[in-house]
């Protein structure tokens, strides 16, 4: 059993540690997956941040289209920072056409790209949304329908 002594020292170890934003990363619930539908040599991608959307946006908040900074996890970009645009969500998102129609995925997926928005790999797996489609169509030429 520990003391009341010793428990109060760790909350207050904690309070601070979360007043200086070192525990940001560490008790964040906003750190998710991709898998990487490309052939670049990724195979999962940990999502870091969302461009474009503010200083501190919340991560969860992204959708088909969104370019993101995220870690490969594994494959043959492991540890490396990099850039990728989501092109699957298992989230439900409205067509950009404003038609009524709604669409969703079964997995949660990226494309690796350069700085420039362009694909690294030469070939993307399966489908992609319609909203990335239309934001990106460098992407939308190499997918494979």
């Amino acid at each position: 059993m520990q003391q009341p002594g010793r428990r109060m020292a760790g909350k207050l170890l904690l309070l601070a540690l979360a007043a200086v934003g070192m525990l940001n990363f560490v008790f964040s619930p906003t750190n998710f997956l991709l898998t990487c539908i490309d052939n670049s040599g990724a195979w999962k991608l940990k999502v870091m941040g969302v461009m474009g959307k503010g200083r501190t946006p919340n991560i969860r908040e992204i959708f088909p289209g969104d370019m993101v900074v995220c870690v490969g996890r594994t494959g043959g970009a492991k540890n490396k920072v990099m850039r990728a645009i989501v092109v699957r969500t298992r989230k439900t998102t409205m067509s950009r056409l404003k038609n009524g129609m709604w669409s969703s995925f079964d997995m949660n997926a990226a494309v690796v790209v350069d700085t420039n928005g362009n694909p690294v790999g030469s070939r993307i797996l399966g489908r992609i949304d319609q909203r990335a489609a239309v934001i990106w169509p460098k992407l939308a030429q190499i997918a494979r329908e």
